[in-house]
């Protein structure tokens, strides 16, 4: 079976253990058919981000032609041995679409696929990134735990609609859960994030299977069991990232993953090329 790990960090990110070249070698002696490096896309360019840590959630802009070029390199030393794809993960944040525009269009011609994601959301107190532990300790600022899912799946929906941020594929669909959090009332909840994937297939938008939930506290790959069921009957395709923040965990939990997918009945897989997609069987 060829298989694809389409969501890997590096120490471009910051907040990332090891070079772009360990997880190409890892990603070879794993087997795999295609490696993904998908690094954060500066956080620097946005505004409004005084309270959160952004130093240590990407690279600087000054970076960025030096992790496209060792990209482009390790693409050309390791062709006869996998294939290397050329990625960003692009934060979604809402009336900052277009800063990222000016930086993506130098490197059009290289980029086979961005993720996009949402850490951090707007509140009345300014960005709150909901995924960063440190930022437990604001949790009582909310009203409950369901104003904080239901703010992340409205942004999603706004980042489906909006038509100036191009990306491919939505990353770790339900993050909000990454600490156990579970929403009081799951049927409100669920009915947004249904509504989000309906928005997606309309869109023909790609979602991953994420397995670094099942390395937090949740212990459960994103999205849920459920919410893949129904992407299954909207027929939304799929592809895996283990989201990998050290070398070892390239293609983590991959094997349950593909079981779990057959199971709901997916047969088949997305691979990336230049923004386009073609399918690989599972």
């Amino acid at each position: 079976m060829l298989l694809e790990d389409l969501h890997t960090h590096s120490s471009f990110c910051r907040h990332a253990t090891g070079n772009l070249e360990q997880y190409v070698k890892a990603a070879i002696n794993k087997k795999l058919s295609v490696i993904g490096l998908s690094a954060h896309f500066p956080y620097e360019i946005l505004e409004g981000i005084e309270n959160i840590p952004y130093q240590e959630y990407s690279m600087p802009t000054d970076e960025l032609d030096s992790y496209v070029f060792n990209a482009i390199s390790l693409r050309e030393k390791y062709k006869n041995h996998i294939e290397v794809k050329i990625a960003f993960e692009l934060d979604f944040v809402e009336k900052q679409v277009e800063k990222h525009h000016e930086y993506l269009k130098r490197y059009s011609d290289q980029i086979d696929y961005i993720i996009g994601s949402i850490h951090n959301l707007n509140t009345s107190f300014g960005l709150f990134a909901f995924d960063d532990f440190r930022f437990l300790k604001d949790y009582h600022k909310f009203e409950d735990t369901d104003e904080i899912f239901m703010n992340y799946f409205k942004t999603m929906q706004a980042m489906i609609n909006s038509e100036k941020f191009n990306f491919t594929t939505i990353g770790h669909f339900d993050l909000p859960k990454k600490f156990n959090i579970i929403p009081n009332n799951k049927e409100l909840i669920m009915e947004q994030g249904i509504k989000a994937l309906e928005m997606a297939k309309n869109r023909d938008i790609v979602i991953e299977i994420n397995t670094s939930g099942l390395r937090r506290p949740v212990k459960e790959q994103y999205p849920s069991e459920e919410y893949i069921k129904k992407m299954y009957d909207l027929g939304i395709d799929v592809v895996l990232g283990s989201d990998a923040h050290h070398p070892d965990e390239i293609a983590y939990e991959f094997k349950s993953s593909i079981k779990l997918l057959k199971k709901i009945g997916y047969e088949r897989l997305v691979h990336f090329d230049k923004m386009a997609k073609t399918f690989i069987k599972i």
